[in-house]
């Protein structure tokens, strides 16, 4: 094959991987409904697929043509370098090394991520040439833009042809193809920019300003059926600098200057009246646009007290930090484990009970905590480089053109990324696009400048060698951390059907297989104790039993000495167990781990939970009451003026099995007042607790008030029309009376339920001699 046709269709492979990445990344989620992770593993495996393919053809077009080709100076390769180290060196010596180079199960944010964004960003850099290559990628990301504001819209009208747990119906809020809304609008506003600069700059025709147009018109719809307060915030700051950025154009300085000081004066009011009188609260926990944007400046209530609350506890962390972890962070990935120890009941009130955060929820927080001093500073230094050398090529133009208008509305895109993330943070299809857009402005800024070229004086021999290498580890991750990813999740979703079919057998396979594909996950870790633990109580076949306790230990084993708040809970849950089916010795291991977590954690509901639960395994029942007692004094009120519906109910749940499980241990020790108290707390929190009725009806019945439990047993009854338990306890109970008419009519009801039971029929026979 002739050389420059060689390197031609090595360009060509290049330009439909960008393409491809910009117009997919966006829109990819698992369409088959058939995985836990939905969006972004499957954005992450293909966008590191691509991004391999474009590698190897651009070594092979570098070593094909002998010469690598830039523009501009090499600084900003060494600032993104440093970038580059300053997060391995974080990740290296992270609180989890392992879950911090290779991201979070849920996040994917690692530094194996960070690394192909950091590739992404070069590739670009050294592959875009030409004008025509710039417009394709705007066309591709305007393109992606309408089809995903155009999915979104389906939500919005109830048009969504998939079943989602959390669907926009019922939140209110349409997240299209990214999963959540505050992550859909954040997208949304670096990706307006585009469509504007298209609709302005790009479109001639009057076809493709009408479908241009369209799209903006369905991207700002989408903007505003996100209910994001903070991607509208970003919205706002980038079209104020749009506005200020086209007066200065227009020779208006004096009038820019005063709209930037009017917009500074309007917002400082703004915040002061709302931390002197905030928003009202009679409705502003309801979803609607008029609320949202009361709440917008609203401190005292709803997800921004919760940003107060991440930003104090973020604060008094970098407080008492170490010098070494000031200086180097705990590392990406594993804030998690730093913002749980500041959970307060309060926070039960504002998000959901016993929820805690995995970013602070403002960037230049989140970078002093995961990368440290270092890395913030490493960070600063880049953009500001980035924004010097965009300024000093804007200033040096008597007028803007067209390109200058397009670095103009990419700069646009970074304030409203970073507006945004003052109150948010950025997630996999943000993070694509935030180096695209860096790219894009460095390709632009540079687009005149001198092409500088390095001579590759390497043999043919080398080059081989070299591209068959790097062909072979390249083809090692596809297979072992994209296709296996994949993999894993597929026996994950196995492993949860498997639970809900109690075959514990295929439980044990399916997660075997799990951890093998994907040894480094942490969350898959952590969820084969928890699915393990689900098996267990219902076994059956001893041989299973002994298998599932086996490899419940061996888990235990493998993880270490990884002491993260869920490893340690499910440890302690195990012992727990095999404190009660096999040795009462692990009961000791259990009590030493709940207590060390109470201390530690002593906001959370489960700990408290779970160890009087095995109290009363144990048969300690006022340890059990005591226990239970201090678990309900740390629920969030449920009166509070600021709880909403949803978390009110999160609490009721939580209450109602504590109340339960103190009545039912004061009922063993044979206190009936005080079982009966708690059993009637448990029914205001949740009237409709069949349980809660049964052993309130227990409680009249071995006090030998019989009529009581009767009346208590009709009410489960009604409750539970189709459980023949019911109208056999009545059977019973009026057999207990002498009313054998009455029991017979009872006992004919149960029989109709459940006209197979063995005991039942036994029982009719002894009730009809």
């Amino acid at each position: 094959m002739p050389k420059e046709k060689a390197i031609k269709i090595c360009g060509y492979i290049i330009e439909i991987g960008i393409l491809a990445i910009v117009f997919f990344i966006p829109v990819i989620f698992d369409y088959s409904m058939t995985s836990y992770n939905f969006f972004d593993l499957y954005k992450a495996v293909i966008f590191r697929v691509i991004l391999i393919l474009i590698l190897l053809s651009f070594t092979a077009k570098v070593f094909i043509s002998g010469k690598l080709s830039y523009r501009g100076g090499a600084m900003v390769f060494l600032l993104a370098g440093l970038m580059l180290a300053s997060f391995f060196i974080s990740s290296f010596f992270s609180l989890h090394p392992a879950q911090s180079f290779w991201g979070s199960f849920l996040r994917q944010q690692g530094f194996y991520n960070f690394f192909n964004y950091w590739l992404f960003f070069v590739l670009l850099v050294l592959n875009i040439e030409n004008a025509k290559q710039l417009k394709r990628v705007v066309i591709a990301a305007v393109a992606s833009a309408a089809l995903a504001a155009a999915y979104g819209l389906a939500q919005y009208f109830n048009l969504d042809p998939f079943a989602w747990s959390e669907s926009a119906l019922t939140t209110g809020r349409i997240f299209s193809t990214l999963g959540q809304p505050n992550f859909f609008g954040h997208w949304l506003i670096m990706v307006l920019p585009f469509s504007l600069y298209a609709l302005i700059f790009m479109a001639k025709r009057f076809l493709a300003r009408f479908f241009v147009g369209l799209a903006v018109f369905t991207q700002l719809a989408c903007l505003v059926f996100t209910y994001s307060r903070a991607a509208w915030l970003g919205f706002l700051g980038l079209v104020t600098f749009l506005i200020i950025a086209w007066l200065f154009n227009k020779r208006f300085k004096r009038v820019a200057f005063g709209f930037i000081g009017l917009i500074l004066i309007g917002a400082v009011s703004v915040i002061s009246l709302n931390l002197i009188r905030p928003a009202g609260q009679s409705d502003l926990n309801s979803i609607s646009l008029v609320n949202r944007l009361k709440s917008v400046t609203d401190l005292k209530g709803g997800s921004n007290k919760m940003r107060l609350y991440y930003l104090d506890a973020a604060v008094k962390e970098i407080r008492q930090e170490s010098p070494i972890r000031l200086f180097l962070g705990y590392g990406p990935e594993v804030l998690a484990d730093v913002f749980m120890k500041y959970y307060q009941i309060d926070w039960g009130v504002y998000e959901a009970i016993n929820s805690f955060p995995d970013r602070a929820h403002n960037w230049l927080f989140d970078q002093i905590l995961a990368l440290g001093f270092l890395g913030l500073a490493v960070n600063l230094i880049f953009y500001i480089y980035f924004i010097y050398q965009a300024a000093v090529f804007l200033l040096a133009k008597q007028k803007f053109g067209s390109d200058d208008w397009f670095l103009i509305f990419l700069f646009s895109s970074l304030i409203g990324y970073f507006i945004n993330n003052l109150f948010s943070f950025s997630l996999f299809t943000v993070l694509v696009y935030l180096y695209l857009i860096l790219a894009l402005g460095w390709i632009i800024i540079n687009y005149n400048k001198e092409v500088k070229t390095l001579n590759i004086r390497l043999t043919v021999f080398s080059k081989s060698l070299i591209w068959a290498a790097l062909f072979l580890v390249s083809a090692v991750f596809i297979y072992s951390n994209n296709i296996n990813q994949v993999r894993a999740e597929i026996y994950y979703i196995k492993a949860l059907n498997s639970i809900q079919s109690s075959d514990c057998r295929s439980v044990i396979n399916n997660m075997e297989k799990v951890i093998s594909l994907n040894p480094n996950s942490g969350y898959y870790q952590e969820n084969y104790l928890f699915l393990m633990l689900n098996c267990f109580s219902g076994v059956k076949d001893r041989s299973v039993w002994l298998k599932l306790s086996d490899k419940m230990l061996e888990q235990i084993d493998q993880i270490g000495d990884k002491e993260s708040y869920s490893i340690l809970h499910n440890t302690a849950r195990v012992y727990a167990l095999l404190g009660l089916y096999s040795d009462k010795a692990y009961y000791a291991a259990a009590d030493e781990i709940f207590y060390d977590l109470l201390v530690k954690f002593p906001y959370f509901t489960g700990p408290y939970e779970d160890l009087s639960k095995q109290k009363i395994m144990q048969e300690d029942y006022p340890g059990a009451i005591e226990i239970f007692n201090q678990a309900i004094k740390v629920l969030p009120p449920i009166d509070h003026p600021y709880l909403n519906d949803q978390h009110r109910r999160q609490i009721a749940v939580i209450a109602v099995r504590l109340y339960e499980g103190a009545g039912q241990a004061y009922f063993k020790i044979k206190n009936y007042d005080l079982a009966l108290e708690y059993y009637k707390k448990g029914l205001s929190s949740d009237p409709y607790r069949a349980t809660l009725y049964k052993n309130i009806a227990d409680i009249h019945y071995v006090t030998g008030r019989l009529d009581q439990a009767i009346a208590w047993n009709k009410r489960g009854l009604i409750l539970n029309p189709n459980d023949y338990h019911w109208p056999l306890s009545l059977s019973l109970l009026y057999r207990d009376k002498k009313d054998l008419s009455a029991a017979k009519d009872y006992l004919n009801q149960a029989l109709k339920l459940a006209p197979e039971n063995k005991e039942l029929k036994k029982y009719y026979t002894e009730l009809n001699k």
